[in-house]
């Protein structure tokens, strides 16, 4: 056997075994499972939490969390459709819906009892966010939950939207849509237009998630909502003349102008109603439930040696 037929054969071999490894490979369920669940709709319920000038906590009212009134908490809903482009990374769109509510009355702070403000706003948000997955549990896998009670998903997100607000306000048992009414002198002689009714948001945060049956996963996820508004709760700069309110919107927007109740806040034109230095936002806690959509296996043709 001469060494060319030899070399032949040994190069025949070698592209054999490559080849061989090429096709394993792809068909490795260890490489290819999270490519076959890149599709996510789901579904949450939960709470949401206001942060502004309304309500808040036993004390002169301050940014975050420390100023969260937790029973003014409401209900929130949410559907989301989520795509995996990598392993641990995936966008997700989201539409939520929810109210946020804020009440001077829930609050012993003297100066903003005194004030007697409060709001309801039904609001709706679709944005888009980028996630990151520190953890990742491997979908598709179905086994016992002792042998994966230590695997879970941990994952980390932030992303852009736009929110829909509508801020109400109860008199005599009816509510009332506060922005039209004018509350601070918008759009009264020289008083700027109202306020629009929609702000960019940027929703941040992080969850958890456990999976069950396989294509089912369910966890709990926490946010913090920035908005470009001061207008969530309808409140914002300083009182306005409320006879000129009066004179222009009627009676009723005159009582959600000042509805105050003691002497001890100024409550005069040029007083302070608001805080147009701080943006108002707001919290989600949510729990969470999914749903793989499962992509079907190319079938590939594999080839002996």
């Amino acid at each position: 056997m001469t060494y060319v037929k030899i070399y032949h054969k040994l190069l025949f071999l070698l592209g054999a075994l490559l080849l061989g490894q090429s096709l394993y490979g792809q068909y490795d369920p260890r490489r290819t499972r999270w490519s076959l669940h890149r599709h996510q709709v789901g579904a949450s319920i939960g709470l949401t939490g206001y942060l502004g000038e309304l309500g808040g906590a036993d004390a002169i009212g301050s940014d975050g969390i420390s100023d969260l009134n937790f029973n003014q908490n409401r209900l929130t809903i949410n559907i989301e459709y989520r795509y995996f482009m990598k392993r641990n990374f995936s966008i997700r769109t989201s539409l939520l819906f929810g109210y946020l509510s804020g009440n001077d009355a829930s609050t012993n702070e003297p100066f903003r009892q005194a004030r007697n403000l409060h709001f309801r706003a039904p609001i709706f948000e679709l944005s888009g966010m980028l996630e990151f997955f520190l953890l990742r549990e491997e979908p598709g896998k179905k086994s016992s939950f002792n042998q994966q009670k230590l695997m879970f998903d941990f994952y980390v997100f932030a992303g852009v939207g736009i929110t829909y607000f509508n801020p109400q306000g109860n008199y005599k048992d009816t509510w009332f849509n506060l922005q039209p009414f004018g509350t601070e002198g918008q759009g009264i002689e020289k008083q700027p237009d109202r306020y629009l009714r929609f702000t960019p948001v940027i929703p941040i945060g992080f969850g958890f998630a456990k999976k069950f049956k396989g294509v089912w996963s369910a966890g709990l996820e926490l946010s913090y909502r920035k908005t470009f508004t001061d207008y969530l709760d309808d409140v914002s700069t300083v009182y306005f003349n409320n006879d000129k309110i009066r004179e222009t919107y009627g009676d009723v927007a005159a009582h959600f102008a000042d509805p105050s109740t003691s002497d001890i806040i100024g409550t005069g034109e040029g007083d302070q109603r608001g805080d147009e230095n701080q943006k108002d936002a707001y919290l989600t806690a949510v729990i969470t439930i999914h749903y793989f959509i499962v992509s079907k296996r190319r079938k590939t043709k594999r080839t002996r040696f």
